[in-house]
């Protein structure tokens, strides 16, 4: 029957691919949405598009046919090439948003229908992941009058304890789901953990697990696009079925709270919604005004503003202190993340290479940090809950850290010396806020770090150690115990003098470089070529340029330089930069 046609990835990352998809959905008075897959039919060596579908995770997006070729099956035959993908990335399984009218292509296909307005029907090619989460609920059900809150807690807040402990007040059960997607800034076990922990005194809260039927990519998209269109109303109303269908069922439940929505059009227009459907299948819709703070409403989004813009007390204000080592371990990923994005560096991984490096690259780096970021939240627990802060409780979790990057790298030290510099400012951080009035004074984080610096053991069998003994130099260790006069007397300050400048970053690290002893750099050359990068790397911030930069990068590549330690100088700037007022 597909003899003569032909299925073939659309790349549609490339603009002109892109825009002839976006051409074919068009004619059909269709978008394209968001997804990581695209393809297409051809005619068997021809170039014409016939049919077109994608995929976001497990999600079937985006299907049309060309006109007159509809009696040729070809939607079919790509639904199913689709499905084997979805079921080859491991998901149980395949779901669809999709026109009523082919409502039969995909019920021939095994697909059920979950939710359906007049102009779009969301469908399930197996139900057993559903009933599989509704046992999960149904598990939780206890008897008495019970609500539900959808959230994202993107992070959790005090507004968001709020409204949780208020509703709480109302019914003889709450229960919370969150929703399921990986945000950008915190991912989903975090904010799970943070409402868990923020709502642990609360006896009558139950913290559910989130799923693909409550605010998800799969339920409402352009929830997460931020985008008012008629498209989104239908996804809000296809959400709200499933609630009402199969969640709240599930739960006993016969309430759902919600709290004011003051800025976001998307969510206040979800709230209306909900409140005019909800009411007519007996689920009474409660809105709680939303707490404020000095006369401003808290929100989550003034707390990722605050924290794109390196002010940790501010955020730390909007949110309880369970939700603050959360917080503060950011700072700490975005310190590495920043570090890692400055392009170009001499002799380090960055966007455009692996610099001096043959054994890692941005990806690997990336994973490196995203494995070390659950322990940071550790470290800045312990520094919230221990009376006396102690090297060895320290060192354990940094034990811990080190293995986990290591299994996610095998095996390549991608980040020990910055997790040896941050993992130990983070604790120490912490504590300080903690035990000092919610305040991080330079004197007393730099006297802290020292302290625990100083109990860690001097490494015998290491390349610093080497080079220690060999050219009489400070290592990692040694700057710690001291307290990092460097950074704090001139790196620092300097970095926040350049607040305005696009090319602060660049312009710190050669500044670090011009003046530290980088082991690293001795180790893979000699002294007289570490001097010589001294020298080279304040010339270079004299006159400075991005193509000089880039020529550097290239000489040091020659020469297999890696600054290594002045990159992991350059995060523990940026970190302790947004932690000190």
């Amino acid at each position: 029957m597909y003899a003569d046609y032909e299925i073939r990835e659309v790349p549609i990352g490339y603009a002109p691919a892109r825009r002839k998809v976006e051409e074919f959905l068009g004619k059909r008075t269709l978008r394209l949405d968001k997804v990581d897959y695209y393809e297409a039919i051809y005619p068997r060596g021809g170039d014409e598009m016939l049919a077109v579908g994608g995929l976001l995770g497990d999600s079937i997006r985006c299907i049309a046919v060309k006109e007159g070729m509809e009696d040729e099956h070809l939607a079919n035959w790509l639904v199913s090439h689709l499905m084997v993908i979805v079921q080859r990335r491991g998901y149980p399984t395949v779901k669809v948003f999709t026109k009523p009218s082919n409502k039969a292509i995909f019920e021939s296909l095994a697909f059920e229908t979950l939710a359906e307005t007049g102009s779009v029907v969301f469908m399930e090619n197996s139900q057993m992941p559903l009933r599989d989460y509704l046992l999960s609920l149904e598990k939780l059900a206890r008897p008495g009058k019970s609500g539900v809150i959808v959230m994202n807690c993107n992070p959790f807040t005090l507004g968001h304890r709020y409204l949780i402990e208020e509703a709480s007040k109302q019914v003889d059960n709450l229960y919370i789901i969150p929703l399921k997607e990986n945000n950008r800034n915190f991912n989903y076990d975090e904010r799970r953990e943070m409402i868990a922990l923020g709502t642990a005194d609360l006896a009558n809260v139950t913290v559910c697990e989130g799923s693909a039927y409550a605010i998800s990519q799969a339920t409402f998209p352009t929830y997460f696009l931020k985008q008012l269109d008629k498209a989104s109303e239908n996804q809000i109303e296809l959400d709200l079925q499933i609630f009402v269908h199969y969640l709240a069922p599930a739960l006993g439940a016969t309430v759902r709270f919600v709290g004011s929505e003051p800025f976001d059009p998307l969510t206040r227009r979800y709230n209306e919604l909900m409140a005019e459907l909800l009411p007519k299948s007996g689920i009474e819709v409660v809105l709680i005004e939303r707490k404020d703070l000095d006369g401003n409403p808290i929100s989550a989004s003034r707390i990722r503003a605050f924290i794109e813009n390196n002010k940790m007390h501010a955020a730390m204000q909007l949110v309880p202190p369970t939700t603050q080592p959360f917080i503060l371990a950011k700072f700490a990923v975005d310190a590495l993340q920043k570090e890692l994005d400055t392009t170009p560096k001499p002799g380090l991984v960055d966007k455009d290479n692996s610099g001096a490096h043959t054994d890692m690259d941005y990806i690997l780096m990336e994973r490196s940090i995203g494995a070390l970021r659950p322990y940071f939240v550790k470290l800045a627990q312990l520094g919230m809950r221990a009376d006396t802060l102690t090297t060895q409780d320290v060192q354990r979790i940094g034990m811990e850290a080190e293995a986990a990057m290591l299994k996610t790298t095998h095996g390549v030290n991608t980040h020990r010396g910055a997790l040896f510099a941050l993992g130990i400012t983070v604790a120490a951080a912490m504590w300080l806020y903690q035990h000092e009035e919610h305040e991080v004074r330079k004197e007393s984080l730099r006297h802290l770090i020292s302290k625990i610096a100083a109990g860690f053991k001097p490494s015998a069998h290491t390349h610093g150690a080497e080079v220690m003994a060999k050219n009489h130099v400070k290592g990692a260790r040694e700057s710690a115990i001291e307290g990092y006069p460097e950074l704090f007397e001139t790196w620092g300050p300097y970095y926040r003098a350049l607040r305005e400048d696009p090319y602060r970053a660049h312009r710190t690290l050669l500044k670090i470089m011009s003046m530290l002893q980088d082991t690293n750099i001795y180790y893979r050359t000699d002294a007289e070529t570490a001097e010589l990068v001294r020298q080279s790397s304040s010339m270079l911030l004299q006159r400075f340029s991005i193509n000089a930069l880039r020529d550097a990068d290239a000489e040091f590549i020659r020469h297999n330089i890696s600054p290594g330690g002045c990159a992991d100088m350059l995060s523990l700037t940026i970190l302790i930069n947004a932690i000190l007022k």
